[in-house]
């Protein structure tokens, strides 16, 4: 498990060829380690920005390791 802090840069991949999600977006660390997806309740938006040539990036707000799952919420940005 890497080791997060609050406000760390994350990196937004667009997934269009995901077989469970077209409008999927992959979450990674600057590392390259990937953490999951963003929730597909929430990528509609973000992937036809991103898809419309927009910069997306996150940073960790709150994350929660159980031993098994990570809960993480993502702040998204747009470079302007």
């Amino acid at each position: 498990m890497p080791k997060l802090h609050e406000n760390d840069p994350l990196a937004l991949m667009r997934e269009p060829n995901n077989e469970f999600d077209e409008h999927a977006i992959s979450v990674y660390t600057t590392g390259g380690l990937k953490l999951g997806y963003l929730p597909r309740s929430n990528n509609l938006i973000l992937s036809r920005l991103m898809d419309e040539g927009n910069l997306l990036f996150g940073k960790t707000k709150t994350f929660h390791w159980d031993g098994k799952r990570l809960y993480l919420v993502v702040k998204v940005y747009m470079r302007a």
